[in-house]
């Protein structure tokens, strides 16, 4: 509840500090005394436009605070405070317990503290949005379970939706990377590349481009060596052969022929070597090709993917890691697209159970609203809620709700937009929050009594009285029937103080309040005026209110 408001600078109020009561609070005065000041004032926090035309002639700012309680005496620490600072400029700032918010964010807070309704400002009423909301109060537990199962599915298809078109977006691009990334992979495999091998081939390429003079100076040494006349084995051979006739007689040439016989085999074991060498060394033009076609093949895949083998090949693991996630996107899409379709079809079912459900509600909502209508002065309204299936699954299910009203016999029912008038669509709006029993804990109503007298005023009276047995109530009215059922009673008038026009603001109590409510019965506290005023308010004590909640 709202248990006290605060303004400094604000309109032609100075300073002013009001005390709020729970149940039914009224504000009366005199027309242009500044009652309306007060209700622009709660407009602010709840993230109403602020205007510049809200700072007091002379002051660089102005500054309204409210502060709310979860119960009625609270203790100070569970205050919750709320602030709005409007410069000279227009400018305005917001804070909420001390800390500075958006007004975006202090609407958010505010729309589940204060609601207010009046000419204007019931102007949400024609809001489907809001009419949805107000017919879903009503919903039974399991509908309203189903609606919030419903909103849970719903977000959930809105982002997988989201995903599947980013996903489809990003296709052709994928199907691009996909090719290219699959070519690359490709490529690297079929060279079947080893990280060592350049060095080799390189070694192997330098011999062959000097095949000729290798294969020459090879002849020359094999020649020497066994195959020429002479050749270095014969020669030693025959050396050998001497030495051994030498050493039949002396122990020296024996042991020169022992160590000629180790020279001799070494003699044939490099000759064997360079013989097998010169059979195996491949000189041939193909062989040269086929090695420079191999290192050039090296360079190529350098050049595109790294400046070693060892980088190529790690370029390629990347590239096949990249691949395989493509791939798990493509997957992922499939995957996505049958929840979509799964969700679409839970959602259709919901969507048709809440309808059913909305439908029972409407008719209530209907009766109940049409019923309360009749005593405020509009006896031959008749309300009607109105369900109309949407093209398309939507956030809140599939039905379009739309209030509908006969004002007078003889019309046909018609959106409130088009045939209620200010005074119409306030009693109305009263007479839904009485119905639909908000959780609002404070309801604001700005002369939704307007144009009425008598004894409808006093049915309004008696209905806010009503409304106020669940909320705080506060009202600004011009009618004493109404201003008859308060709790807590303001009056609200201009006063002159400095050569300057200031609003202020004083609770009623005893006599006090007699004569408020006698002037506004008659224009001036006369004892006739005085003595109706006191049986105004002795006849309005012995009402009590009685509970008119659908379902309640």
């Amino acid at each position: 509840m709202l248990v006290a408001l605060e303004l400094r600078d604000f309109a032609i109020i100075d300073a002013l500090r009001l005390e709020f009561a729970p149940g039914l609070n009224v504000l009366t005065g005199e027309t242009g005394a500044g009652k309306s000041i007060l209700v622009d004032a709660l407009a602010l926090l709840i993230g109403g436009r602020a205007d510049a035309k809200a700072v007091r002639t002379g002051a660089q700012s102005a500054l309204v605070q409210g502060f709310f309680a979860p119960h009625p005496n609270p203790s100070e620490e569970a205050l919750s405070s709320v602030a709005r600072r409007v410069q000279a400029s227009g400018r305005s700032t917001a804070r909420l317990d001390g800390e500075v918010v958006t007004v975006g964010e202090l609407a958010q807070v505010g729309a589940q503290r204060l609601a207010i309704h009046g000419q204007h400002a019931s102007q949400t009423l024609l809001e489907s949005a809001e009419q949805r909301r107000l017919l879903d109060n009503l919903l039974s537990p399991e509908a309203q379970a189903q609606r919030a199962r419903y909103g849970a599915r719903y977000a959930r298809l809105t982002e997988v939706e989201r995903e599947l078109a980013a996903l489809e977006a990003a296709s052709r691009e994928r199907a691009r990377r996909l090719d290219i990334l699959a070519f690359q992979v490709e490529e690297i495999d079929r060279a079947k590349l080893q990280v060592d091998e350049e060095g080799a081939l390189r070694a192997a390429l330098e011999s062959l481009r000097h095949a000729e003079r290798i294969q020459s100076a090879l002849g020359v040494a094999l020649g020497a060596l066994s195959e020429g006349e002479p050749n270095a084995l014969g020669l030693l051979g025959g050396a050998l052969r001497e030495l051994e006739t030498a050493g039949r007689y002396h122990a020296t040439p024996a042991a020169l022929a022992g160590e000629l016989r180790d020279a001799v085999a070494s003699v044939q074991a490099i000759a064997a070597e360079v013989a097998g060498f010169v059979d195996d060394f491949e000189g041939s033009a193909e062989r040269l090709e086929e090695l420079e076609a191999r290192l050039q093949l090296l360079e190529t895949l350098k050049r595109k993917y790294g400046d070693t083998l060892a980088a190529v090949l790690s370029y390629r693991d990347e590239a096949a890691r990249e691949l395989a996630a493509l791939g798990r996107a493509e997957e992922s899409a499939l995957e996505l697209q049958t929840e979509r379709d799964a969700l679409r079809g839970e959602l259709e079912g919901l969507a048709a159970a809440l309808t059913s459900a909305r439908r029972a509600a409407a008719a209530a909502l209907s009766e109940a609203v049409t019923r309360e209508l009749r005593p405020l002065g509009m006896g031959n309204a008749q309300f009607r809620v109105h369900l109309e299936p949407l093209p398309a699954l939507a956030a809140h299910g599939r039905d379009k709700v739309t209030f509908l009203l006969r004002a007078n016999l003889g019309e046909e029912a018609a959106p409130l937009a088009a045939v209620a008038s200010g005074g119409e669509l306030s009693r109305v709006m009263l007479s839904l929050n009485v119905v639909t029993g908000t959780e609002l804990p404070t309801l604001v109503f700005d002369e939704v009594d307007a144009g009425l007298g008598g004894q409808t005023a006093r049915t309004v009276g008696a209905l806010l009285k009503r409304l106020a047995a669940q909320h705080q109530v506060l009202v600004v009215t011009h009618l004493p029937q109404v201003a008859a059922f308060a709790d807590a009673h303001f009056r609200v008038e201009k006063r002159e103080r400095g050569g300057r026009t200031v609003t202020r603001v004083e609770r009623l109590t005893g006599r006090e309040r007699e004569a408020e409510l006698a002037r506004m019965l008659s224009g001036a506290a006369t004892k006739t005026a005085l003595a109706h005023a006191r049986e105004l308010l002795e006849s309005v004590a012995g009402e009590s209110p009685s509970a008119g909640a659908v379902g309640s």
